[in-house]
């Protein structure tokens, strides 16, 4: 019964750590990057394509505020410091500062930095980040 148990024991364990290593690797490897608004001059999935020469594109999606945010598995070649880049929610008025810089540290523990910005004709909670 004992030997039958600690088998057991070690096939969850085992199965914990690397289910653990994968959501690692998922959230330590993505970049995200606002590329301006949806349905402009070219579709979300195409602009995220061809700005990401050389990473794949995990994810397009025009769900934040109808901005075109890409997901790449790293941060692309081409982007500047900071490379990473992602939109938290609307800024409605100045107490949004302080909740738009804790919602970006709590994400982004280490390297986080978030800051209301008007960038697409909006006000929005940008989250600057390192990968």
């Amino acid at each position: 019964m004992t030997n039958q148990m600690s088998k057991s024991f070690c096939f969850f364990a085992i199965l914990v750590l690397v289910l653990a290593v994968q959501i690692i690797e998922i959230e330590c490897g993505e970049c995200s990057q606002i590329l301006g608004k949806c349905g402009e001059v070219e579709d979300c999935t195409t602009r995220c394509k061809s700005y990401a020469s050389g990473v794949r594109v995990l994810k397009a999606s025009c769900s934040f505020l109808n901005l075109c945010t890409c997901s790449f598995d790293r941060p692309p070649p081409k982007l500047a410091a900071p490379p990473c880049a992602i939109g938290l929610g609307v800024c409605t008025n100045e107490h949004n500062y302080e909740w738009c810089k804790k919602e970006c540290q709590s994400k982004y523990p280490n390297s986080g930095f978030g800051n209301c910005v008007k960038e697409f004709d909006q006000n929005i909670c940008l989250c600057v980040y390192y990968n």
